[in-house]
């Protein structure tokens, strides 16, 4: 049994989040800066080469209608990019409102602006990372 990796996948920064093996608690991880897909792949192995991770879940940035736009379709195109470069499970997970909670997680923490902006990525990928955590414990009840 091994760690879920929660991926938020933004325009500028990746945020990236991860489980405990008991697959329980989501814990913010780190940002990457979208530079260009080779960086990224390299950042997202180095961070995660000691660990014992079996899932990535990557939020899929669906409208509050439902509906997917074009930013879905990046989103799907990403997840197949780590399909190639990592041997683990990835699953797509409905990421709508998880910015809009964290943000709102970081303002009640009183952080300036500079620093949210700094970590909202990593907080909005432990929401996303959370709300699947949550999702399997109910499910496997």
């Amino acid at each position: 049994m091994g760690q879920v990796v929660g991926i938020d996948v933004g325009e500028a920064r990746i945020g990236l989040a991860i489980s405990d093996e008991g697959k329980k608690i989501a814990f913010p991880l780190a940002v990457i800066r979208r530079e260009n897909k080779s960086y990224c792949i390299n950042k997202i192995k180095k961070l995660l080469a000691e660990r014992n991770i079996d899932t990535f879940v990557v939020g899929l940035p669906v409208r509050s209608n439902g509906q997917r736009g074009r930013e879905c379709e990046e989103v799907v195109h990403y997840a197949e990019t780590l399909k190639t470069h990592f041997p683990y499970k990835v699953i797509l997970w409905d990421e709508r409102y998880t910015t809009v909670i964290a943000e709102k997680a970081l303002l009640e923490g009183d952080l300036k602006r500079e620093k949210r902006r700094e970590i909202i990525d990593e907080i909005a990928a432990q929401v996303l990372l959370q709300s699947y955590l949550d999702h399997l414990q109910h499910t496997q009840q």
